[in-house]
């Protein structure tokens, strides 16, 4: 009897160790939301519909989605593109100028890249591509 109690014994052992149990509050890869998936505030718009709203002050959300700071360019500006990365035009970017660059606690082209954040400004477009200058890290909020 001894004999056979140690093979199960055994096998059960390694059936146990072979599940995994997941805690109750984990969220599978195909649950979890991505910027474009999430409400936007009901202030705001998505980053896409920016060139529709050129002339306004506003707030605009999505994901840096690449950055930029061209320290060798006149007025040695920060780069954030939102939605697609530079150069596709279809892009929204948002521009910090070397003049306030220093009110940003870490450098904003490595502290936002990949974020999901929302901009508020005055919406402007350059060379066809609509953007907000942004003066203060106020302006910008996590998403």
């Amino acid at each position: 009897m001894k004999r056979m109690l140690l093979p199960i014994l055994v096998i059960g052992v390694l059936l146990i160790s072979a599940c995994e149990v997941l805690p109750e509050t984990e969220t599978s890869p195909a649950e979890q939301t991505t910027p474009e998936e999430k409400e936007l505030p009901s202030y705001a718009i998505a980053w896409d519909e920016a060139k529709y709203h050129i002339g306004e002050r506003t707030t605009v959300c999505g994901s840096v989605v690449s950055t930029k700071w061209a320290s060798g360019s006149k007025g040695k500006p920060t780069f954030l593109n939102i939605g697609k990365p530079y150069p596709d035009p279809d892009r929204f970017t948002v521009v910090i100028w070397i003049d306030y660059r220093a009110n940003f606690p870490s450098p904003p082209e490595v502290y936002y890249e990949g974020k999901a954040i929302c901009v508020t400004g005055l919406i402007i477009e350059y060379e066809g591509v609509p953007e907000i200058e942004v003066k203060d890290p106020s302006q910008i909020q996590d998403w």
